[in-house]
């Protein structure tokens, strides 16, 4: 393959293939490296955006063991020696030499902090580029797999209770804010979707015990029952009230309130045709 059309004819392509040229002279244990990057080829093993090169990325002659240093370097030239889309891979490839794993020992050069400066916005503008208008992976995925379910109830449970001063924090930045129609609309849309996906039914004796135990023993806040009673005298007076909103009986001449239905009369009713 010819390198001239892959990599720009510059003095870092040169000081590349030098550190390349003295590494398949020798044997030792250290880092793999492709020589023409992986991705740059149509056919790989990993995953992501296909590359335009023809060819085996994983053939013997493009591979060479590099110290952790030279391997640094010679991505860091790679960026320097390529332009276009393959420089964009170049920039995310060095933006991996960050990483550290138990398999991977990266070197610690001694101007990192200057490499790192320019890679992060060099970093940002390229994937900035290449996700704007690309909808997220995860946008509408609902996760289903039991392990991990299991961990996000976990650490929910495990999390500790907020303090005054972080909820009041919460709260003021929407106290006083009204929702457009639109968001109303967005809103509706999802309440009603997500309960016709999990209907709710009568509460389960567990749930009642769970509820019962939660809350015995625990005092009402001051105020509590003349808050209830406020709420209530305010129904009665607007019509509101579930005793004031009588129910048909479809198999019998009866109106009853909603409690009384629920006990007497629908389906329970003693007139139902059996």
């Amino acid at each position: 393959m010819n390198s001239n059309k892959i990599f720009l004819d510059n003095k870092y392509t040169k000081h590349y293939y030098e550190i390349i040229d003295r590494a398949l002279t020798r044997k030792i244990k250290g880092e793999r490296h492709h020589i023409v990057p992986e991705a740059f080829y149509i056919n790989r093993k990993r995953s992501g955006p296909v590359g335009w090169l023809d060819g085996n990325p994983e053939d013997k002659t493009n591979k060479v063991d590099l110290t952790p240093r030279e391997h640094f370097i010679c991505h860091w030239l790679l960026l320097k020696m390529t332009e276009g889309q393959a420089k964009s891979i170049c920039v995310y490839a060095l933006n991996g030499m960050k990483r550290k794993n138990k398999n991977q020992n990266r070197y610690e050069t001694p101007i990192t902090s200057r490499v790192y400066e320019k890679l992060k916005k060099e970093f940002g503008l390229e994937h900035s580029a290449k996700m704007t208008g690309r909808t997220p992976w995860n946008k509408g995925y609902k996760e289903t797999r039991p392990g991990v379910l299991k961990n996000i109830q976990d650490a929910a449970l495990a999390r500790p209770e907020q303090s005054k001063e972080s909820r009041e924090l919460q709260a003021s930045k929407t106290r006083g804010q009204t929702r457009s129609k639109e968001q109303k609309d967005n809103i509706r849309v999802a309440v009603k979707a997500h309960f016709e996906e999990n209907p709710r039914g009568p509460m389960s004796d567990l749930e009642k015990t769970k509820r019962s135990v939660a809350l015995k023993g625990t005092k009402k806040p001051a105020g509590h029952g003349a808050a209830i009673s406020a709420t209530v005298a305010k129904q009665r007076a607007e019509g509101t009230h579930y005793s004031q909103i009588k129910i048909q009986c479809p198999h019998c001449p009866v109106k009853s309130a909603k409690h009384k239905y629920n006990a007497y009369h629908g389906d329970k009713c003693k007139h139902k045709p059996q």
